[in-house]
């Protein structure tokens, strides 16, 4: 699916963020469509997850984002969090930030909190999740403390799928997950496209983004120096040079 072809449901125009004097992303253009797996690489400190929050509207306090965030064509780049994720936007950050003395299932249902408050009962939405991740289901008693890291992230991307989100961003999900788990969480991220989720995805590792996504960006110092489908970004000479010398 190309990024051209079809209307975005969400969309930056010239986005740019500041921490201070520091400019971590500079006048950046992106475009993702329902159903489309599009992923940011670069190399640390490029400004992806300032990329991420800044659509979020999750900055510190320090930050300072200027540009538009556009979602299903309207400017929600004034939009507070609870507004961005009440429309349909979900991240689930690089920390994961679940709540470790509450149990699985606890920390799933909080992630529909919103929708609950709307009349929608969680019960549906906690049988989805539990349809993804199987594992969860078998464990949900258990406290998400207790967990291994591939777990935590399945609860994290879990509780983000229960808000019901058109877009979910994703900030390394890979990060310190064994092979095995990676490859497990990477199979769920390429078939959520069939649900008609937009997804969003920043990964270090470079070679199994562009093996799942429809379209790429690759950021470095705050600007993008090239994007295209990802399966021409993955034979570029520059790309295999920077990102695909080695398998990871």
């Amino acid at each position: 699916m190309s990024a051209d072809n079809t209307k975005a449901v969400l969309e930056t125009r010239n986005l740019s963020v500041r921490y201070g004097k520091v400019e971590a992303l500079r006048a950046t253009n992106l475009r993702l469509c329902a159903g489309q797996i599009v992923t940011v690489i670069g190399p640390n400190g490029a400004g992806k997850s300032s990329l991420l929050n800044a659509i979020m509207g999750a900055l510190p306090t320090n930050g300072q984002a200027e540009g538009a965030v556009l979602y299903e064509d309207h400017d929600v780049s004034h939009h507070a969090i609870e507004l961005r994720l009440g429309k349909g936007l979900a991240l689930v950050p690089e920390k994961r930030e679940l709540f470790t003395t509450m149990s699985v299932e606890d920390n799933l249902v909080l992630g529909a909190y919103r929708r609950r408050k709307a009349g929608w009962s969680y019960r549906d939405g906690l049988e989805r999740i539990y349809s993804i991740f199987p594992r969860l289901k078998e464990r949900r008693h258990q406290l998400a403390g207790t967990m291994s890291g591939g777990e935590r992230q399945m609860v994290a991307i879990g509780r983000a799928l229960m808000s019901d989100p058109k877009v979910l961003m994703l900030d390394e999900p890979s990060l310190g997950l064994a092979p095995r788990v990676m490859a497990e969480v990477f199979h769920v991220i390429s078939h959520l496209r069939d649900s008609g989720v937009a997804t969003l995805l920043i990964e270090q590792n470079s070679r199994a983004a562009l093996q799942v996504s429809d379209y790429g960006y690759v950021l470095e110092v705050g600007d993008v120096t090239l994007e295209g489908p990802a399966a021409d970004l993955a034979k570029n000479p520059k790309v295999i040079e920077a990102y695909l010398g080695a398998k990871h």
